[in-house]
């Protein structure tokens, strides 16, 4: 007698492995990587003061928007920010609310951004490669150098990273399953508005180029992401999205001309370098996969057996990559939305390579350290040079000891790697990565411990008690070079030697703008003055001010800025 059987469809069989219960095992390699990014980045959510830049432009906008209650215009130290949409800043905004105006409460939503990132990375990397794979490419996500330092910091990265990741796993499940199919689809677009709000429109290019390669690349991609393009979906979008961007175009004339012209803060630097910095920000795993790429590439990338799952991460690079060098905003943490697909790839790339090959990249790792070792031991401050940080000596001393700590723990795990290489690669893997953990709170601590380099806080500490109604506080530079001000400082500053914004047209907002012969006439007067410069700067207002008023002090010092004051 012959037992019934069913006939599983070749989708069944081959795009839906959800037929069968996942095994334990799953589920814990799930949860591992999830307690591990919670670890990592809610529990150093409160480590190190906000920074100067980025970091301080996001948390002063929310600071500002939980004060004055008003949430569609961002403005920092009352100046409009319309460089990018204000989703990054609501949510730091509804976190500054719930829990209190910290550190901790702006770094929050971005630690749960990584969180979610991770999350996505490994049900990626399972839909196209199982669940090994997905965990693999988590792992490698999330122990990288670009995921401890610019993971940690409030930007719109970690959030645009994360929509990104969210949309391609909704392409993903739609393009696998019939099932359910639009409203995959519909959440793609979703993302997509939610990423366009985070940053601009350059996230649904992003989101296009990556899909439309794969369209390109595979006919059934094609017809399967046919349906992306329904009335529907992109009428979700435009009702997502459109509303804010019309609505501030109403109140801020020549918004979306200044919107779509704004220059962008690259970094000048060529092609090449913009490229081989990723060499630093994907450590250690572009390492450990170096070899594959470079002795095994046939066998990795299968020419000969081009699939949909091996074509995904290439084009997810390609064209994030391809777009951040063609706009030219080439800062360092631009791309951040490529580390998942980076993962991905290398998580495929290890699962590949044959055991010299690991070998092989685990020596590179180790070797590597040695090399930072040797450079901590021999002359610290070179680290210092090649990231262009300019710490004094005894900044550098303080982060001696933690660049030892690092050094050593990627030396130890790269040896046990080694002497693990006959076991299996997820093995090895995880061993390898594992030195990151360490070295990365190394790196989380050396921030915190060169932050009056890196933040303006130390200085608020001292202005804060002093000031008085009438003190008043100038900066000498631009508004993004100062903006932990606008977090710290318990009222607004002005700012020397810098022009209006566009959208700053009324006088009241243009008084707060100051050339030197201003500033010499309000020095003159009873009223307490501090003036922050950077310390390049103090033979030219110690001049200046003698010669002029013959009232010089320097009251403090944080970092490399100095703080003047008519006051003794």
């Amino acid at each position: 007698m012959v037992a019934g059987t069913r006939t599983f469809s070749l989708e069944d069989t081959l795009l839906a492995p959800q037929i069968l219960n996942p095994p334990p095992t799953r589920h814990a390699l799930l949860a591992f990587l999830l307690a591990l990014a919670a670890v990592l980045h809610i529990g150093t959510a409160a480590w190190g003061d906000l920074y100067d830049g980025v970091e301080g432009q996001v948390a002063g906008t929310a600071r500002e928007m939980v004060k004055s209650g008003e949430w569609l215009i961002p403005t920092n130290n009352g100046v409009p920010l319309l460089q990018t949409p204000p989703l990054t800043y609501w949510a730091v905004a509804l976190s500054c609310k719930i829990f209190g105006v910290s550190a901790t409460a702006v770094r929050l939503p971005i630690a749960l951004a990584m969180i979610g990132t991770v999350a996505l990375t490994f049900l990626i990397g399972e839909r196209i490669g199982g669940y090994w794979r997905g965990f693999a490419a988590g792992l490698i996500f999330l122990c990288s150098t670009g995921a401890f330092v610019f993971g940690r910091l409030a930007a719109p990265d970690s959030l645009i990273s994360l929509f990104v990741c969210g949309a391609i796993f909704c392409a993903v499940c739609g393009y696998q399953r019939q099932k359910l199919r639009r409203t995959w689809f519909a959440g793609v677009w979703l993302c997509a508005a939610l990423a366009t709000l985070t940053k601009g429109p350059g996230a649904i290019l992003w989101l296009g180029g990556i899909l439309g390669l794969l369209s390109i690349l595979f006919r059934e991609a094609g017809l399967r992401f046919a349906g992306l393009l329904h009335w529907r979906n992109v009428f979700l979008y435009l009702a997502i999205v459109a509303p804010w961007f019309v609505w501030i175009q109403s109140h801020v004339p020549g918004f979306l001309a200044y919107f779509f012209s704004f220059p962008k803060d690259a970094i000048p630097q060529t092609h090449a370098a913009f490229l081989l910095s990723h060499l630093v920000w994907w450590f250690p795993a572009v390492f450990l996969v170096l070899p594959g790429f470079i002795f095994a590439p046939r066998k990795i990338f299968r020419p000969s057996e081009p699939s949909f799952a091996d074509a995904l991460p290439l084009c997810w690079l390609a064209t994030v990559l391809f777009l951040e060098l063609l706009s030219g905003e080439r800062r360092p943490f631009s791309a951040f939305a490529a580390g998942p697909g980076f993962a991905i790839l290398a998580a495929c790339a290890w699962e590949r390579m044959s055991r010299p090959l690991r070998a092989t990249g685990v020596v590179l790792v180790l070797i590597v350290g040695v090399v930072f070792a040797a450079s901590a031991c021999l002359r610290p401050t070179l680290i210092g040079h090649l990231l262009n940080l300019s710490f004094d000596e005894t900044t550098w001393s303080s982060l001696y000891p933690l660049a030892q700590i690092a050094a050593a723990s990627l030396c130890l795990f790269s040896i046990i790697a080694l002497f693990l290489v006959k076991q299996r690669g997820e093995v090895i893997l995880v061993v390898a990565l594992a030195g990151m953990v360490p070295a990365g709170f190394c790196l989380v601590e050396s921030g915190s411990r060169a932050d009056s380099f890196l933040s303006l806080s130390h200085a608020v500490q001292y202005l804060n008690p002093r000031l008085g109604g009438i003190s008043a506080v100038l900066y000498e530079g631009s508004l993004r070079s100062g903006s932990s001000l606008t977090f710290y400082l318990e009222r607004r500053f002005f700012l020397v030697n810098q022009s209006p914004t566009p959208f700053e047209r009324d006088p009241a907002s243009q008084d707060k703008y100051l050339d030197e012969h201003l500033v010499l006439e309000a020095w003159d007067r009873s009223d307490p003055i501090y003036l922050i410069i950077d310390e390049t700067r103090v033979s030219h207002w110690r001049e200046l001010i003698t010669q002029r008023v013959h009232i010089y002090h320097q009251v403090t010092t944080c970092g490399s800025r100095v703080v003047l004051s008519n006051q003794l």
